[in-house]
């Protein structure tokens, strides 16, 4: 096979001349222009090898992340919320209405004689602010239901306080994770991960179907208390 004794390109047989370097081939190149190429490549290919073996251990290295749940909304918030969109909307809605009805009535003179477009303003504005208040009603609803709601989730995590300090300790949920100090020199993200996934274990198999978004949120901040304050 004719090769380039330039760039070192080989060739398909019956050509003579280099398309990138303009020389013409020679049947042979050199023992040692092959021996360099050959190492050139074998070069590149062990830089890459290593390259990847590196990117590889920083991936193992790194903590895995636990799947993201739903936040956790505090049902007492979200009854104030719902109350406040409720008050909102039922002072809009009922203002609203009375305006469109004394518009409708000739008390307020916005339309000097009766057309049919005074009727479908009215009609049109008087149905919107019908649905404000419905809306409002159904907001205020809505709120009475997160309250009772909210008393339970406060009465449940009392209950779930009140067991974790008598049955959950540091010390102890190190013993099981970390024997033999075999969490020496683990990051802390690491340890946390280790940790409250343990805690979460333990929480569910006592108090069954929880909620995802609770649990998560009650390990988080009781983890606060028990680890980084001793």
């Amino acid at each position: 096979m004719p090769w380039c004794p330039v760039c070192k390109n080989e060739y398909r047989e019956g050509i003579q001349l280099c398309a990138e370097c303009k020389v013409e081939l020679v049947d042979q190149l050199e023992d040692e222009s092959v021996e360099s190429g050959e190492s050139e490549v074998q070069e590149k290919i062990a830089r890459m090898q290593a390259m990847l073996a590196a990117q590889q251990t920083d991936a193992e290295e790194e903590p895995a992340r636990p799947e993201p749940v739903h936040v956790y909304q505090n049902s007492a918030a979200r009854a104030q919320d719902n109350r406040s969109s409720a008050y909102t909307l039922l002072i809009v809605g009922i203002v609203g209405f009375i305006i469109v009805l004394l518009v409708f009535v000739g008390i307020i003179p916005v339309y000097r004689s009766g057309s049919i477009n005074r009727y479908l303003v009215c009609g049109v504005m008087g149905a919107m602010f019908v649905l404000f208040i419905v809306f409002g009603f159904v907001s205020m609803r809505n709120s009475k239901i997160l309250l009772i709601k909210a008393k339970s989730e406060d009465s449940l995590m009392g209950e779930m306080t009140k067991w974790c300090q008598a049955n959950l300790s540091a010390e102890g949920i190190d013993a099981e994770l970390f024997p033999e100090d075999a969490g020496e020199g683990m990051a802390e993200e690491q340890k946390y991960f280790r940790r409250t996934d343990k805690m979460k274990a333990i929480i569910s198999d006592k108090f069954m179907n929880l909620d995802e978004a609770l649990l998560e949120h009650f390990v988080d901040e009781y983890y606060q208390g028990l680890f980084e304050k001793r």
